[in-house]
């Protein structure tokens, strides 16, 4: 048993690395992804063409992170770990909790630049890096409401189990219940500010994605925090 546990220690430090490492990926991805942006603005010729093929990698180095990311998420090995320390169901939910509550401001500037991205696109005014930022902010969005949902880890029946509890699944209910009335609300007011000005339609989706991810993560995250305060 000692044995196994040491095993499984030494998978769990194995995995950590490769999270740690993957995350460093995301964030070069991301400065990366800015940096390149700001280069094929405001320069031109080859230096226009660098901030391109810049603004490129970087994107698709965070789209490899996001892919990446779900290979090393926490596994058997983590709950033997964490179970040989204390609890571990209690911990886990709380910390899916706190991502639904800070994700929605990690996921602002991507969705700034996706609005942006999208108004340049429905005004036929876009150029090559419209068409690469304005799919970030939606997959942010689609990120936050996959973690409340539990869907982020299909495959590890432990962790299911672990996340997939009574209390924890009518948590899920109500907070995707929260996200499906925002996102209704959100379609009719885009739907008439599209009969206005049709460019408003395409540009605003990107936001209405993030306030329905942020009120489903909102949402979860406050039922978590009342359940935890008795």
């Amino acid at each position: 048993m000692d044995d196994d546990l040491k095993q499984a220690k030494a998978n769990e430090r194995r995995r950590v690395r490769r999270l740690q490492m993957v995350a460093a990926l995301g964030g070069v991805g991301a400065t990366a992804g800015v940096l390149g942006v700001g280069v094929a603005k405001s320069g031109e010729g080859w230096m226009a063409l660098v901030g391109v093929v810049l603004a490129l990698a970087g994107l698709g180095a965070v789209i490899a992170s996001f892919s990446l990311a779900g290979r090393f998420l926490p596994d058997g090995d983590t709950i033997r770990v964490e179970n040989a320390r204390g609890g571990y169901r209690d911990s886990l939910q709380s910390q899916r909790a706190y991502w639904g509550a800070y994700a929605p401001l990690l996921i602002l500037f991507p969705t700034w630049k996706s609005i942006e991205a999208a108004w340049a696109i429905a005004g036929r005014q876009a150029e090559a890096l419209h068409w690469m930022m304005v799919g970030l902010g939606p997959l942010c969005a689609v990120a936050i409401l996959l973690v409340v949902a539990g869907l982020d880890n299909p495959g590890d029946r432990k962790m299911k189990r672990l996340l997939e509890d009574e209390l924890t699944l009518s948590f899920r209910r109500s907070a995707l219940s929260l996200a499906l009335g925002v996102a209704l609300a959100g379609m009719v007011v885009v739907f008439a500010l599209g009969l206005w000005k049709p460019q408003v339609t395409v540009a605003a989706m990107p936001g209405l994605m993030f306030v329905t991810a942020s009120a489903a993560g909102l949402r979860y995250w406050q039922l978590d925090r009342r359940a935890a305060g008795g």
